[in-house]
C-alpha cells in the first residue's frame, strides 16, 4: 500500500507552529504491520510460561522477518531500479515500520497484547497533529515524519527496535526471585 501511495499525502490541521501540512500517507502506512504483528505473537497467558518451547524467540524472530523482508521489498525501490516509485517513500517505510514495531514491543512488555497497539497508533497521531513546526518541516522529536535523510530519525527507529526485540526475547529467559 505505501509504495502505490508514492509521495500522496493529507493536508491536516498543525497545532505544533504550522497552521496546517500535507502529512505523506507513509507516516500511517507502516501500521498496519505493526499492529498485525502484534495479534500473531503467542499470549502471554501464564500456560505458555510453563512450556518448554520458547515462544518470545519466535515472536522476535517473526518482527526480525517482516521488517527485513520491508526492507528487502524496499530496496530496489530505494535504488532507484523500479520506475514510477518514489526510493524516499521506500525508506520511510522501513523506518516507520522499525518505529513502530519497536514501539508496539515496547507496549506489549510494558501494557500487555491488548493495549499495545494503542502506542504507535497513539504516535503516528501525535506526530500527524503536532509534528510539524511553521516552515512544515518535522520537529526533531516526529521521526516518522522527518525526511530519510535524517540520520536521527533511523537511529532512533533503530533504537525503539532493538529494545523492543531485547524486551520481548527477555520474556524466554527464567526470571530470579
Amino acid at each position: 500500500m505505501a509504495f502505490l501511495a508514492g509521495n500522496s499525502s493529507l493536508p491536516l490541521p498543525q497545532l505544533g507552529g504550522a497552521t496546517s501540512a500535507n502529512i505523506p500517507l507513509i507516516l500511517f502506512a507502516p501500521l498496519a504491520p505493526a499492529i498485525a504483528l502484534n495479534t500473531c505473537y503467542g499470549t502471554p497467558a501464564p500456560i505458555e510460561a510453563t512450556a518448554v518451547r520458547r515462544v518470545a524467540g519466535l515472536d522476535t524472530l517473526l518482527a526480525v522477518a517482516v521488517v527485513a523482508a520491508t526492507t528487502a521489498v524496499a530496496a530496489p525501490i530505494a535504488a532507484g531500479w523500479i520506475s514510477g516509485s518514489h526510493g524516499a517513500t521506500a525508506q520511510a517505510a522501513v523506518r516507520n515500520l522499525a518505529c513502530y514495531t519497536g514501539l508496539a514491543l515496547i507496549g506489549r512488555a510494558a501494557l500487555g497484547t491488548h493495549a499495545s497497539t494503542v502506542i504507535p497508533t497513539l504516535f503516528a497521531l501525535i506526530v500527524s497533529v503536532f509534528g510539524y513546526g511553521p516552515e512544515q518541516t518535522a520537529h526533531w522529536w516526529a521521526w516518522p515524519a522527518a525526511d530519510v535523510s535524517d540520520s536521527l530519525s533511523w537511529v532512533g527507529s533503530a533504537a525503539l527496535l532493538v529494545i523492543g526485540l531485547f524486551r520481548t526475547i527477555r520474556t524466554d529467559f527464567p526470571r530470579h526471585s
